[in-house]
């Protein structure tokens, strides 16, 4: 069977945090991963996720769909209409190296 890489974000602290649960718990990142998608798997829904918790808002929803979809955006710069050999040319100048 193939392998793929699953990623994720979220803050510094909360990996730290999460990281000595696991490490205490002896598991690494891929073994508590795997039986996350195990359970939800074997249950066909991710409720247990959220029961007993409060649903995210709409709101907090779009905000973090905006956050995600501004990380794949293509960022402009003055380098965009450049070729390769003038980007080179370019940072040499500006290095004083040409």
């Amino acid at each position: 069977m193939n392998s793929v890489m699953v990623t994720g974000r979220m803050s510094e602290e909360k990996k730290a945090r999460g990281l000595r649960v696991l490490e205490r718990e002896g598991l690494n990142v891929s073994q508590a991963i795997n039986a996350l998608f195990d359970r939800m798997i074997e249950a066909g829904n991710a409720a247990f996720l959220v029961e007993g918790s409060e649903r995210v808002p709409a709101d907090r929803w779009k905000e973090a769909a905006a956050f995600i979809d501004e990380l794949s955006s293509p960022r402009s710069s003055r380098f965009d209409s450049m070729s390769k050999a003038e980007i080179k040319r370019d940072r040499l100048a500006a290095r004083e190296l040409l």
